[in-house]
Parts: structure tokens; C-alpha cells; sequence
């Protein structure tokens, strides 16, 4: 066929041999391509002219004249088609449904029941003639054309889904579940679905099965649609109707708020967890790590005074106090928050150590900081080590002392430590992997603590980028895809020297940049001896944790203790990464293992 894209003012061919007519449809939508809407339609209708019978012609113009708006000759346009072909059901069921998308529903039922006459055997014509019957009303010759189109093709998912609508329209709820259920069955991405299946489960006080179904749109759905806000929205609303909800309930959404970054309303959901259980301290944790907004802080701190004064010993509850308090910048009150923290973890865990004398304040640093990697096991490592009878952790895990809070001075953070502590028989540290990124914090604690031990777990930069990825969109801190933040990231880092490199710190896009161990570690042992480190393997972690436990107790100078198991903390979760970019990160970090192993002196085989 001839090429009409060069030609703007192009003429319709004339005298086309009658079996060539149907160019005049592809002719069409080359017009129509090229956004010469009036040609295109011209050749439509010229096609229909040449061939009345030609139902591509009618559907292709009917559904540009539709992007344009103008219904009524779309009507015009089946209207022919059926005058020029009145038993080919085709076009009557399309004049039916461009009745129905008029809403001019009376006359789509009757336009519905003359094809239907024709050819019985059409499962969507009956489905379509069903949505036009509930718009009239006529629930009950609705429910019998949806079952008519299920009897001609029983896998037809949007018949059931329509078929629930009409159950639960008539308060049939069973009916309707087993309907939605159907639905989900046949069409699991599908999630309006589970949205109507938690409705009907609310009406009949499931709550929680209502909960599982937002949680499925939740986590399956697309990320920020309608339908997933809507499901987010539903999960609150649930709560509230709830006669007796959980404190695991709230807890799981200000989790959820928490990963779409709504802070405020994360933080909310926390509290109400609290409320419900004070001991319950997956919400205490999680608040640590979720950003507290100058608005909401003054309510904060008002909710952990009015907790503290009701159930005074909880140890957590006193050191997001002393958080809050420290975010006021009222030091002095936020560190007797921290002691008494301290001293309530200790005691509850070793009540005969309270008889001993607590002294004030602590005079000595950590015996140990564990200071990097992120996503590389320290939350484990942090948690095995709190077993161990001569080791008093600090009251949380991260404390950020030499990063964020270092100007709250050195007493506000040996105040996250138990001063008993300074006794020759007991050590304490704490863990926040962030530290190895800054090499200005090995600097910090060579002035501060220049004996403090300091244990670093590295593992695969390949597994660590991906995880750390999934770590930020888990909680709240970035969204997209991994794909793309690797491709951009890599690009950024095209223009970046060794110096630049060695600056560490934050960036937005820092998957593959907070994974460079070899600058990271060249940076601190500039002001670090390399014998102040203890440096291991994740993957040696993991697989033979009692070996690495018994290496890490050795260079802390304490007696081996085995637990009887070593359950991961804080393990992240996300969908199976496509190997395409495992492969590209693989490539890119190579050279950098290289170095880092050359200049350890060590063997990662990554």
C-alpha cells in the first residue's frame, strides 16, 4: 500500500478495485495516526460505503467518534450498520452498549434482549444486558442474566464479580462471598475484588478477615492507586468499627502508614498499639525509627509522660522519652529518661544486679560499637550479644551519638548506657551501622572513645544494595524501582574521583554509593588502627553464627556463650529481583572487592 505519512494534504483514492476495499479501513488509521481525524473518518465512511457489510469500518469509526465525544452519531453509526445488516448481532450489541455507556438504560435493555433473541449463546452479552437490569433495578432478572452468562462460559470472573454486587445489593452476604471468593479464585490481580469481599466481611463483623483482605490490596496492589489508598483508608476505618481491636493491629498499620511516609498518621497507630498493651515493644521500636515532626512532638512527649506516670517501669517508654525530650533539646531531663531506661532493662533482666551500686553518671565510653555495614546483620548480632551475662547493651540499639546527636555533648550519650557498666566485669556497647559511612565519625571517636572496640560486618555489596533499597521503600524513604535507582545511580557516580568517594555521607540515591566498603574503611583507618577493628563476612554470619559469635566474644575479651538458636532480626522482604540487575551490580562492584580485599588482607569471594 502506498506510504501516505509524507503527504499532508492527501487526497482519498479514487476507483479502488472492489477488492481493495478494505485499505480504506488501514487508510483510516493511518489518518487517524497522523491525528487527521476528519480524513480519517471520510475513509471509514467511504469503506462502509464501498462495503456495508464491513464491521471493522463501523468499529473503527464509532470509536473515533467516541474519543471525540459525540455520542449521538456513534448511535447513527450501529444504527446503519444494523439497517444495512439486521442479523449480524454485532452491531446491535454494540448499539446496546453505546446505550448503555449514555446511560440511557431503557433503551439498552431493549436493544440487549433483540440480540440475545438472535444469539442465545453470547456469555458477555448477558453480562452486559445484567449491568444495564441493576441500573433499573431489576435485581432479580440481573442475578438471572449473570447466572446465564456463568452457565455459558463458567470461568468468566466479571460475571461473579457482578453477580456479588447483586447478592450483596440484596443482603444475600453468603451468596455474595462465595461469589467474590470466585472472583479471586479466577482473577487474583483483581483487586477490587478483595475490596468488596472485606466489605461484606465487615457487615458481618470479620474484622479481621476484612483486615486480611485490605492487607492483600495493600501489599499486591499497585503502589499509590486509588484502590490501594482506598484499602489503606478502609484498614483505619475497620479498626475503628472494631469492638476490640488489637494492639498487632494497629501496630501493623502504622507499619503500613510508615512505608507510604505518611509519619503522622504512623506514629498515631504506634500509640494506639501502646494504648492497648503497654508491653508491647514492636511499636516502642518502630516509632525510633520513624520521623516526629515538630507538630506532633509536644503531643509525643505528653503521651510518654502520661504513660510513664501510669506504668513506670518500661524501659522503653522511658527512652523515647528521653528521645522526645532530646528533639526538644531539653538535654538535662532526656538523660535521666536514658538512666532510668537503662537501669529498668538491666534490673528486669538481672533483677540481683539492682542491689549493686548504680553510680551517677558513667565516667567510661563503650567497651564496643558495632559500626557498619547497614543491611549486613547487626540487628542479629546486636540481639546475640544482649544474651550474654557480662554484656549490658545500651538501652536501644541505634544511637547516632556521632552523626546526627553529637552536639547533645559526650554526658547525653554515656547516659544511653548503664553506668554499672564502669564495674571491671561488665561491658556494653551499641550499633548503628550508618557510622561507617561518615569517615568525620572516626575522627569523633578517636577524640571521644579512642580505646572503643569496633566490629564491622560486610556482606555481598550486591545483596546489601538490593536490601538497602527495599529497606528505604519499607520504611517510607524512597519510592521507585530498583531498576531505575540502579541505572541513575550509576550514572551519578560516573563523574565522582577517589576523594569525593572517601567523603561518604548521605545520598538520595545511595544504593550501590553506601556499599563501597573500600572507602568506606580506607577513610577510618586513616585515624584508626586497623587493630582497633574487628572486620567479618556477613555470609560466615549467617551460615555458621556460633563460629563468628565465638571470634566476635574473643575480641571482646568475655567467655564464649552459645544460644541454643540464632534467630535473624529484622530480616527484610521484597519480590525476587530480576537477575539482569543482580548481574549488572555484580559487574560494577568487582573491581571494588578487588581493592577491598587487597587492602584487608582478606578473602570475601563475593
Amino acid at each position: 500500500m502506498k506510504d501516505y505519512k509524507s503527504d499532508d494534504d492527501l487526497e482519498l483514492p479514487r476507483n479502488l478495485p472492489k477488492n481493495e476495499i478494505t485499505d480504506y479501513v488501514a487508510l483510516g488509521k493511518e489518518l487517524q495516526k497522523q491525528n487527521k481525524l476528519h480524513k480519517a473518518k471520510k475513509s471509514y465512511r467511504q469503506a462502509i460505503t464501498n462495503n456495508p457489510h464491513l464491521w471493522e469500518a463501523y468499529q473503527c469509526l464509532a470509536e473515533l467518534l467516541t474519543s471525540e465525544g459525540k455520542q449521538e452519531a456513534v448511535l447513527a453509526v450501529y444504527r446503519q450498520g444494523i439497517r444495512e445488516n439486521p442479523q449480524d448481532t454485532r452491531y446491535i450489541f454494540a448499539l446496546a452498549k453505546a446505550l448503555s455507556n449514555q446511560k440511557k438504560w431503557h433503551y439498552a435493555n431493549l436493544r440487549y434482549q433483540e440480540a440475545l433473541k438472535l444469539k442465545a449463546d453470547e456469555p458477555w452479552g448477558y453480562l452486559d444486558w445484567a449491568k444495564v437490569l441493576v441500573e433499573l433495578q431489576q435485581w432479580q432478572q440481573a442475578q438471572n442474566a449473570t447466572i446465564k452468562a456463568l452457565q455459558l462460559k463458567s470461568d468468566l470472573w466479571d460475571a461473579y464479580h457482578h453477580l456479588g454486587k447483586i447478592f450483596q445489593h440484596q443482603h444475600q452476604w453468603q451468596s455474595a462471598l462465595k461469589a467474590y471468593k470466585k472472583v479471586v479464585q479466577l482473577h487474583p490481580q483483581f483487586m477490587h475484588a478483595y475490596m468488596r469481599l472485606a466489605e461484606v466481611y465487615r457487615h458481618l463483623e470479620q474484622y479481621q478477615l476484612a483486615i486480611d483482605c485490605y492487607d492483600y490490596v495493600i501489599y499486591h496492589g499497585i503502589e499509590k492507586s486509588p484502590v490501594q489508598e482506598q484499602a489503606i483508608a478502609c484498614y483505619a476505618a475497620t479498626l475503628k468499627e472494631h469492638p476490640h481491636p488489637t494492639s498487632q493491629q494497629y501496630y501493623e498499620l502504622g507499619t503500613i502508614y510508615r512505608a507510604k511516609s505518611y509519619f503522622p498518621q504512623a506514629i498515631s497507630a504506634y500509640q494506639k498499639a501502646i494504648k492497648l498493651d503497654p508491653q508491647f515493644q514492636l511499636p516502642y521500636i518502630s516509632i525510633q525509627y520513624t520521623p516526629i515532626g515538630e507538630k506532633q512532638l509536644k503531643q509525643v512527649v505528653s503521651f510518654y509522660r502520661q504513660l510513664v506516670a501510669k506504668n513506670h517501669n518500661i524501659p522503653l517508654a522511658w527512652g523515647n522519652l528521653g528521645d522526645a525530650l532530646s528533639q526538644q533539646n531539653k538535654i538535662a531531663e532526656a538523660i535521666n529518661c536514658y538512666r532510668t531506661s537503662c537501669y529498668q532493662r538491666v534490673t528486669n533482666l538481672y533483677p540481683e544486679l539492682a542491689n549493686l551500686d548504680w553510680q551517677k553518671p558513667k565516667q567510661n565510653a563503650p567497651d564496643f560499637i558495632i559500626a557498619g555495614a547497614s543491611k549486613c546483620g547487626t540487628s542479629s548480632l546486636y540481639n546475640y550479644l544482649s544474651y550474654h551475662p557480662q554484656i549490658l547493651l545500651s538501652h536501644k540499639k541505634e544511637l547516632d551519638f556521632f552523626g546526627h546527636n553529637f552536639n547533645k555533648g559526650i554526658a547525653w550519650y554515656l547516659a544511653h548506657f548503664p553506668t554499672i557498666c564502669d564495674r571491671n566485669n561488665l561491658l556494653t556497647g551499641e550499633a548503628t551501622p550508618n557510622y561507617l559511612r561518615f569517615p568525620q565519625i572516626a575522627t569523633r571517636i578517636k577524640a571521644t572513645c579512642p580505646n572503643t572496640k569496633l566490629i564491622i560486618l560486610l556482606r555481598n555489596p550486591v545483596d546489601r544494595a538490593i536490601s538497602w533499597h527495599y529497606h528505604k521503600i519499607n520504611t517510607g524513604l524512597t519510592t521507585g524501582s530498583l531498576e531505575d535507582a540502579i541505572s541513575q545511580e550509576i550514572k551519578q557516580l560516573e563523574n565522582l574521583d577517589e576523594t569525593e568517594l572517601m567523603q561518604g555521607g548521605y545520598r538520595k540515591i545511595d544504593n550501590i554509593f553506601s556499599s563501597f566498603y573500600y572507602y568506606q574503611l580506607k577513610a577510618w583507618m586513616e585515624h584508626l588502627p586497623r587493630e582497633q577493628f574487628l572486620i567479618l563476612k556477613s555470609e560466615d554470619f549467617y551460615s555458621n553464627t556460633a563460629m563468628t559469635m565465638k571470634a566476635i566474644f574473643n575480641f571482646l575479651g568475655v567467655n564464649f556463650q552459645e544460644l541454643e538458636e540464632y534467630s535473624k532480626v529484622n530480616v527484610g522482604f521484597y519480590k525476587q529481583v530480576d537477575s539482569a540487575v543482580r548481574e549488572t551490580l555484580k559487574q560494577y562492584f568487582k573491581p571494588y572487592n578487588r581493592q577491598l580485599e587487597e587492602f584487608l588482607e582478606l578473602e570475601f569471594n563475593w
